[in-house]
Formats: C-alpha cells, structure tokens, sequence
C-alpha cells in the first residue's frame, strides 16, 4: 500500500500537480486581438476625396446602369468580387454578386445584377449624401429634410426602422437605429429593394 500510494505521489508530482506555490501564481491572461486601425477612418476619407457625394445617379465615377468592369476602372481603390466570380466572365449575366472596396476603403459595396450596378451599401461614415447625410446622422435630422419620406421595420431586425426617401428612380434607404443611421444603401429597384443583398 505504502508503494502504490507514493507511486501515486510521484505520479502526480511529476504529471504537473499543482503545488501550494502554483496556487499563488496568476492564472495566464488571454491574448487580446491586435488592435483596429486607429487611422483607418482618416485613411478612408482621404482614399475617397475625390469621389464627391453619392448621388441619385451613382458614386464616384460609377454610375447605377454601369457594366461592372467599368465600375472596376471608375472606382480609386479595387474592388473585390464576393459571390459570383470575375465580373470579367459573364457566363450568367443574370447572376448577383456584390464588388466590395478593398483598403483603406472600409465599409463600401456595390451590388451588381444582371450586368449592371444596381446600388451602392455604406456602413461606414466615408461616404455621404449630397445633403451630408450618412452613418451617425440624427434621424430627426433626416425626418426635418425629408418629411415625405416613408419608414418601416427592418424585415429581420423589428427594432431597426428603414426610411426610404425616393428621388426619381432611386432610393436612397437608411437603416436607423437608436435615433442614428447605422447604415445605408441608394440604387435602383429591384436590386436596391433586396434586404439579403443577392439573397
């Protein structure tokens, strides 16, 4: 009995124990993830001076209607494909896929379909309105400018009301949230009317 109890002892010793010592040790601290780009919005503003406000017709260069290699050329910074493949290649040119902007660009995209540029999403406060608007307006500030305009419940989120201002044929839809825009979205229907992008 005493050998299999001071096996045991050693077992344990030797297998990492913890010791009344180790007890007194801090437990290791988690790794925090690398901090966001404390520049990164000053670096987007900068990227996107020459692209004036987004308008009825489009946003910096790229005109709703427009082919998407087009757009490609049009925009300052790249623009990545996400679903669908290289708008290069329409093999189905039917298909919808989204172009987001690549850095320092951060929070910018436009949905292409049926070889066109339908909208363009913001959920950044690069890129704003001819009126000013966009990410952080007040949207008491928005109601006051378009008294016409139309709101209702986000379809997913019923707590996120969507205002929709028309102006000719494009739409100009913002989400509020907490009496702000937390993002927005201007094109044409049907593409400008899709809550899942592509679906």
């Amino acid at each position: 009995m005493r050998h299999g109890l001071a096996f045991a002892l050693l077992c344990l010793a030797a297998c990492g124990a913890p010791s009344p010592a180790d007890n007194l040790t801090e437990p290791n601290a988690s790794e925090e993830p690398a901090p966001l780009n404390p520049n990164a919005p000053a670096e987007e503003k900068a990227a996107l001076t020459p692209c004036g406000a987004v308008t009825a017709d489009g946003y910096c260069g790229v005109a709703f209607g427009m082919a998407p290699a087009e757009a490609q050329k049009k925009f300052p910074v790249k623009l990545e494909v996400y679903s669908g493949g290289d708008p290069q290649q329409q093999n189905d040119p039917n298909r919808c896929y989204e172009m987001i902007a690549s850095e320092p660009v951060q929070g910018i995209s436009f949905l292409a379909e049926h070889n066109k540029i339908g909208r363009v999403d913001v959920i950044s406060q690069g890129a704003k309105t001819a009126d000013g608007f966009g990410v952080g307006t007040d949207a008491a500030a928005l109601k006051a400018k378009f008294p016409a305009a139309t709101e209702a419940p986000n379809k997913y989120e019923p707590e996120v009301i969507d205002l929709t201002v028309v102006q000719g044929a494009t739409k100009f839809v913002f989400e509020l949230q907490d009496g702000k825009v937390r993002a927005w979205r201007a094109g044409l229907a049907p593409t400008i009317d899709y809550v899942e992008h592509c679906g």
